[in-house]
């Protein structure tokens, strides 16, 4: 038979109960995530709830979130649990229970089974205080809490060890043996919010990454665009310089002044297309009078063509066909012809 008296405990006992602690907290840390730096001083809730799940690998959280959440009957609920054997061993509370102590820790989360000290189950854990007292059971397969008055927690405590045939441990957990312990923290879960935040990110990633490819989609496109813009711009000007250096030749060898006349004519409606980014087409001279067709970009205004002196003629795929008032009279005449 095992001593029930927690107050008559021997200094080996409660150095085993330290290292108990500590194995106990190591195992449960691996279960949980959060930093243990920050937290405060001890607090027992005053809706602590605990019990077994069934263990299944992987889905610890899920399991013991469904479980918590019916217990505590809410969706917002700080957790904390240990695995041993096959069951995983939990305790819970709302998550308004812990608004007023958002860092602190219960002692009882230090004592759940793990896999080293599920043997020495059944065991029974009390704290008295002046306006204090709570028991919580661990049985094979059980774990419960009770809370009352210090009166009715020791009464509870002699029928638990009653029901085990008085081979139920009562230790009692004073503030020392709490110092000794090391501090587990809660784990906050609203685990609908969790998947929505992981739909979220995910959407979010899938979102960025269409942008993404259409961003370089659109800038391979306008570097096709530019590259042909380039080119045929050039193009257009290797003509143009092309055909004013074959009357700049043409009046080097006449050196005639009506002729040079015709050359500044020229000279001027060319370096006009160029500015215009056109194109000459024609560019005749017949007894002394020019005539001259080009082609524009259909961007170019009616004022622009009227200000070099030309009229406009047709459109066309590569933009507007004009010319000057001889050019205009000679289509007129062709087509007065046929």
């Amino acid at each position: 038979m095992k001593d029930n008296n927690s107050e008559s405990m021997t200094n080996e006992e409660l150095e085993e109960q330290d290292r108990t602690d500590f194995a106990s907290t190591s195992s449960v840390m691996r279960s949980v995530f959060g930093s243990v730096s920050d937290l405060g001083e001890f607090y027992f809730p005053t809706d602590i709830v605990g019990g077994i799940c069934p263990h299944v690998k992987g889905k610890e959280e899920e399991i013991v979130w469904n479980a918590a959440a019916e217990a505590c009957d809410s969706e917002r609920i700080h957790i904390v649990w240990s695995v041993a054997g096959e069951k995983i061993w939990y305790l819970a509370t709302a998550s308004s229970d812990l608004a007023k102590k958002p860092n602190s820790w219960c002692p009882f989360a230090t004592l759940l089974p793990t896999e080293h000290t599920i043997k020495e189950l059944p065991v029974c854990y009390t704290y008295y205080s002046e306006d204090l007292a709570i028991m919580m059971v661990v049985g094979i397969d059980e774990l419960n809490i009770f809370r009352g008055s210090s009166a009715i927690v020791k009464a509870k405590a002699e029928r638990v060890s009653q029901e085990y045939n008085h081979e139920v441990r009562i230790i009692n957990i004073d503030p020392y043996k709490i110092s000794k312990m090391r501090p587990v923290p809660w784990h906050s879960v609203t685990l609908f919010e969790e998947r929505e935040r992981r739909v979220l990110a995910g959407v979010s990633i899938a979102v960025g990454i269409i942008v993404t490819a259409v961003s370089v989609l659109f800038w391979l496109l306008a570097n096709v665009l530019m590259v042909t813009v380039h080119r045929d711009y050039a193009d257009i000007s290797a003509r143009n310089e092309q055909k004013m250096l074959q009357f700049i030749q043409l009046a080097d060898q006449t050196r005639t002044s009506p002729l040079k006349e015709q050359i500044v004519s020229f000279l001027a409606v060319n370096d006009t297309l160029l500015a215009l980014n056109g194109q000459l087409v024609v560019y005749e001279i017949n007894n002394s009078i020019a005539r001259w067709k080009a082609v524009v970009p259909a961007t170019v205004t009616a004022e622009k063509i009227t200000a070099m002196g030309g009229r406009f003629i047709a459109a066309s795929e590569d933009g507007s066909i004009i010319g000057n008032a001889a050019q205009v009279e000679f289509e007129e005449n062709l087509r007065g012809k046929k």
